[in-house]
């Protein structure tokens, strides 16, 4: 009798785990929308303010794998991801997305190569990670227009954070890099947060892209 009372009160126990762990998910899932919500007027502004729409990084963009989504950590549970990640071969070229100053060009161990650029007309500024550090092609002040070669991927052995596979992290974020600490998880130049990327004013930059072309009615 101890026994199945030890079976049901297991039974119980596991029950009560995935009603919670659902409701958990849920709970996140609604505050990050209300979140992105809360960014909207910011993000409308921004869009409105181009004077064009915003150009993919690279000319032939695709998502690898589940964690290097915006957002998704698959593998890492408590981090989630401020960028999205787009697959690439060494020596791809790279391209400013819209017209911007380069904020920093330099390298940086997590990243190898990192170029951020400020787009000071809509507010926002973008960063391009795991790009070479051994092939420059702008400094920091350098006035860039869209579409313009800002660097080439990187291989995976110029910086510890690239992985296995080479990639752009390619992210977009409300502000200026000034608006954010020097160091930490809230960076102005941070690849993972510790909640969703939305609280710390990242915004999804495939659907940003998608919403400047949108405008532009292109």
């Amino acid at each position: 009798m101890l026994n199945r009372w030890k079976i049901i009160g297991c039974a119980a126990l596991v029950v009560a785990t995935l009603i919670f762990a659902k409701w958990n998910t849920e709970n996140e899932r609604v505050k990050v929308a209300q979140q992105e919500q809360s960014l909207e007027s910011d993000v409308d502004k921004a869009i409105a303010s181009s004077s064009e729409a915003f150009a993919l990084p690279m000319p032939k963009s695709g998502m690898i794998q589940d964690y290097a989504e915006f957002g998704k950590v698959a593998r890492f549970p408590n981090l989630y991801h401020s960028a999205a990640d787009y697959y690439a071969s060494p020596g791809d070229p790279v391209y400013a997305v819209a017209n911007g100053i380069v904020y920093f060009s330099g390298y940086q161990e997590a990243y190898g190569g990192l170029v951020i650029v400020q787009h000071e007309r809509e507010g926002i500024y973008s960063l391009y990670g795991h790009v070479s550090a051994k092939r420059w092609l702008v400094d920091k002040g350098d006035s860039v227009k869209k579409g313009q070669l800002i660097g080439y991927i990187a291989d995976t052995n110029e910086g510890y954070g690239i992985g296995a596979v080479p990639h752009l992290h390619f992210s977009i974020r409300l502000g200026k890099p000034e608006d954010y600490p020097m160091t930490g998880r809230e960076s102005w130049m941070t690849g993972y947060t510790t909640e969703h990327p939305a609280f710390h004013r990242f915004v999804d930059p495939n659907k940003f892209i998608v919403r400047t072309k949108q405008f532009h009615n292109q």
